[in-house]
């Protein structure tokens, strides 16, 4: 048997469920504004006409009872009819059944209503006249004796009426027509619920439920969707041409991006206590997410921020966003990491430092949010620094097929607070997840020679610089750990882009010459590389070892005496031409 759309099971050979398939397709086109249950009819001349115009060469004849046979064999789906001339119509329902003639209720028409009056109710025992009693017929006795004596409440009962006293035997004969010890009864009557095979919605799990329920409203042509949110399309607010352009003139004003709430107030007077603010600011997400030449959506499920194309980039100037997209890229192999909690602490790289940025890799995505839409690129994110009071944002690229993902924005910050080898901590915050707080340890200031990059000269120098944070020694390029890093060049953009290439540079640069200067080898760990790997480009303990390991490149040997450890063979460079020498040579003295 083969499914289609819903729940419609066809019977017969593959041919015949392939034909029945289509035509409730073609039922469905023609009936899609008719109810679910509502009959669609289609003659069969229509339906061998229009499978003719498709094949050409078909026979009409030989069409026409190939459709009869494939229609015949489903009688659950269609419903075969024929007039005394000979035409044939079958019926069916754009819910994928054949339609069921409905019951004509005739209880409730206006013959019935006519014939059969409704009984009158009985009207209703007169209301007896309260009785007035002796006492205030009496002339009032101004005494003051006798009036404190006398007690009003005591001649209440007096006021009663004579119906109202012989109530109580009425009330006393109601348990004869309806005994209390017959309602216990009535309640066993649903126990055999439990025995159902079915089981109870209750069960379903919650993700399937709102999978089935988005799939529903997605077909609903009424409903209309922003994120994880629907609406009825008929009371979205509208947006005229002047409104977007206040929208898009403001966003450019403030030169970064804001959020729905904030246009909402700022631009349209709208206060969140409003009952309707809910609505408003679903309308006015929809209505930006269809202008996507003007509009983009750089937001998270709770901090829904908006930007316009022509506004200032977040972060770093040094290199480009694909350019930092392909340094990332092995971030697309990193497997996920579990379920990381509410914080991450993460040990700040020289690559990271130099160009403000974190990776999006396997822990950080357990952290942040993913896309909020499926066409989604980028997300603005808030991170607050609490004990220095400073507020600042980031932007979070997501990855793509052939880029990874990675966050940038923090140059400004690591410039002026930590220093590469760093440890800082990002926690979330429970209400908002495009808000997160960073934290860092801080220390008493202390001044230490470290490995910063020298734009001007293109070169690796070391100075002294300010350190008040802690840090991981593991990742300090200190002078006294890396002396030979000093004046060195980075490597060129061909070569950087070949991770075997920066590996054997972290060798050279780093490792220990363990054969001779006319044949080098070079003996190192990856503990002990990873810091000098990360000078070019970002590389994480996994993307190391894989170079390392990697039949592919045959220079890279492990030690066989210890463990962990790893010989590297530069292979032969080619000959270079007198050209080439003299700017090597030039190189050299401009590092002398």
């Amino acid at each position: 048997m083969q499914q289609t759309v819903g729940t419609t099971t066809f019977e017969g050979s593959d041919e015949e469920r392939r034909l029945a398939e289509q035509i409730v397709q073609l039922a469905r086109l023609q009936g899609r504004f008719f109810s679910v249950n509502a009959p669609i009819n289609l003659k069969l001349d229509e339906l061998v006409g229009f499978f003719a115009s498709q094949d050409k060469g078909r026979d009409p004849a030989e069409l026409a009872g190939a459709i009869d046979a494939a229609l015949s064999a489903n009688p659950a789906v269609f419903a075969r009819g024929e007039t005394d001339d000979g035409a044939v119509t079958f019926t069916t329902t754009r819910g994928g059944r054949a339609p069921v003639a409905a019951p004509e209720d005739m209880a409730h028409t206006l013959a019935e209503r006519f014939m059969t009056p409704v009984e009158l109710p009985p009207p209703p025992p007169p209301k007896p006249a309260p009785l007035i009693s002796d006492a205030w017929t009496q002339p009032p006795d101004f005494v003051e004796e006798e009036a404190e004596e006398e007690a009003p409440p005591a001649e209440a009962p007096a006021l009663v009426a004579p119906a109202a006293v012989e109530a109580p035997p009425a009330v006393a004969e109601a348990p004869e027509e309806t005994p209390v010890a017959e309602a216990p009864a009535a309640v066993p009557e649903p126990a055999p619920a439990p025995a159902l095979a079915s089981p109870s919605p209750t069960e379903v799990p919650v993700e399937e439920l709102r999978a089935a329920l988005a799939a529903r409203l997605e077909a609903d042509d009424r409903f209309v969707s922003f994120g994880e949110e629907y609406y009825p399309e008929d009371l979205v607010d509208r947006y005229s041409r002047g409104d977007m352009r206040r929208i898009r003139e403001y966003i450019q004003e403030v030169t970064e991006p804001l959020g729905d709430e904030m246009l909402l107030q700022d631009l349209f007077g709208r206060r969140p206590n409003e009952p309707t603010f809910a609505a408003a600011r679903f309308s006015l997400d929809y209505r930006l997410s269809r202008e996507k030449r003007d509009f983009e959506f750089v937001g998270t499920r709770d901090s829904r921020l908006w930007a316009t194309p022509n506004l200032p980039p977040i972060g770093t100037t040094l290199r480009k966003a694909s350019e930092l997209g392909t340094d990332y890229r092995y971030l697309l192999d990193e497997p996920a990491a579990p379920d990381v909690g509410a914080a991450v602490t993460h040990t700040l790289t020289f690559f990271e430092w130099v160009y403000g940025v974190l990776p999006y890799d396997g822990v950080f995505r357990q952290l942040f949010p993913g896309p909020y839409l499926e066409d989604q690129k980028t997300a603005v994110l808030r991170f607050d620094v609490p004990q220095l009071f400073v507020s600042f944002l980031a932007e979070l690229r997501y990855p793509t097929a052939n880029r990874g993902g990675y966050l940038v924005g923090f140059d400004e910050f690591y410039r002026e607070n930590l220093a590469p080898g760093a440890v800082m901590t990002i926690e979330r915050t429970p209400d908002n997840n495009g808000l997160f707080v960073l934290r860092f340890t801080a220390t008493p200031a202390r001044e230490e020679r470290l490995l910063q990059y020298d734009e001007r000269r293109n070169r690796y120098v070391y100075r002294a610089q300010e350190i008040a944070c802690e840090q991981n020694d593991e990742w300090v390029l200190s002078e006294a750990r890396y002396p030979r890093l000093a004046n060195v060049k980075p490597l060129e953009e061909r070569e950087r882009r070949r991770p075997e290439a920066v590996v054997g540079a972290a060798f050279e640069r780093a490792a220990e010459n363990v054969g001779t200067k006319a044949q080098p080898r070079y003996w190192s760990s990856p503990d002990e590389l990873l810091p000098v790997a990360n000078l070019e480009r970002p590389f994480s303990r996994r993307a190391l070892l894989d170079v390392l390991e990697s039949p592919q490149y045959p220079q890279f040997t492990p030690d066989p005496d210890t463990e962990g450890a790893f010989f590297y063979e530069p292979p032969a460079a080619p000959a270079k031409g007198k050209r080439r020498a003299a700017e090597d040579a030039d190189e050299d003295e401009d590092i002398e």
